[in-house]
C-alpha cells in the first residue's frame, strides 16, 4: 500500500468514526454526509490498488459495510415530492432509460442504489447492466453503485462479479445484495432523486427478432403497460 493510499485511509478513519456517533445521536442528516466523505477517501484510495491485491479486498469488506448503511440511511430518510408521473402504455415506444433517468445523473451524483425484487433472469440481468451503462457516463463523480435484489438472484454471482470488475475499471464500486423480504421497486440518486416503478428496469417487452427497430435501441422498443414516478428528494 502507498503512502498516498494510507494516508487517505488514516483520513477517513475519524470522519466515519464522527458519522457512527451522529448515527447514534439521532443526526441522520450530518451521519450520511460524514459517511459520503469518508466512504469518498477510501474509494479514492482504492482507485490506485490493483483490482486483486490483498489490501484492496481486506478494505473492500469495511467499505462495503459503510456503503451498505448509507444505503440503508437513504431508504429511511426520505421525504419525497413528485415531480413527474409517466404513464407508459402497453406497446408504446419512446421510453428509453435516458429518457426516464437522464436528468436524475449530474456531476453531484455520488452514489445510486437500486432496489428491485427481480434481477435474476438473463433480460433482467442485460436491463441493470444497461442501466449502469447510461448511469456511469452521466455521472463524473459516481463512486457506488448498488443492488439490493431478491434470494433468487444470487445464482448471477459469477455475473454480478463481471460487472463488479467492470465497474471497477471507471472508478465505481459495486455492492449487491440478496433479501427474502424486499418488494418495493425504486432508486435512490443521492443528488436528490427518487424514482418508483411497477415493473423497476423491467417495462421493455421482448424483442420481436435480432433485425427489427428496438432490437438495440430501446427508445424503439415497445414496452409494458406501467407507471413510473420521477421525485424529488426534500434534503
Amino acid at each position: 500500500m502507498s503512502k498516498s493510499e494510507k494516508e487517505l485511509l488514516k483520513k477517513a478513519g475519524p470522519i466515519l468514526c464522527d458519522a457512527v456517533n451522529d448515527e447514534k445521536s439521532g443526526k441522520v442528516s450530518r451521519a450520511l454526509l460524514r459517511y459520503k466523505n469518508g466512504i469518498e477517501l477510501i474509494a479514492e484510495a482504492m482507485r490506485t490498488m490493483p483490482l486483486e491485491s490483498a489490501d484492496r479486498r481486506k478494505i473492500m469488506a469495511n467499505f462495503t459495510d459503510y456503503v451498505r448503511k448509507v444505503a440503508d440511511l437513504e431508504y429511511l430518510n426520505k421525504t419525497e415530492t413528485t415531480v413527474e408521473q409517466r404513464k407508459i402504455a402497453a406497446n408504446s415506444t419512446g421510453h428509453s432509460y435516458a429518457r426516464i433517468f437522464g436528468k436524475c445523473c449530474d456531476d453531484r451524483l455520488r452514489m445510486v442504489h437500486v432496489q428491485d425484487a427481480y434481477i435474476s433472469a438473463h433480460h433482467q440481468l442485460v436491463n441493470f447492466v444497461r442501466f449502469c451503462e447510461l448511469v456511469v457516463p452521466l455521472s463524473v463523480n459516481l463512486l457506488v453503485i448498488t443492488l439490493r435484489t431478491g434470494e433468487e438472484a444470487r445464482k448471477n454471482q459469477a455475473e454480478f462479479e463481471e460487472l463488479s470488475k467492470s465497474l471497477a475499471k471507471r472508478g465505481v464500486m459495486f455492492n449487491v445484495e440478496f433479501s427474502t423480504t424486499i418488494h418495493d421497486r425504486e432508486i435512490i440518486f443521492d443528488n436528490g432523486w427518487v424514482v418508483k416503478s411497477g415493473r423497476g428496469l423491467d417495462y421493455f417487452k421482448a424483442s420481436d427478432g435480432k433485425y427489427v427497430l428496438g432490437a438495440n435501441d430501446m427508445d424503439q422498443r415497445p414496452c409494458h403497460e406501467t407507471i413510473i414516478n420521477i421525485l424529488k428528494r426534500k434534503t
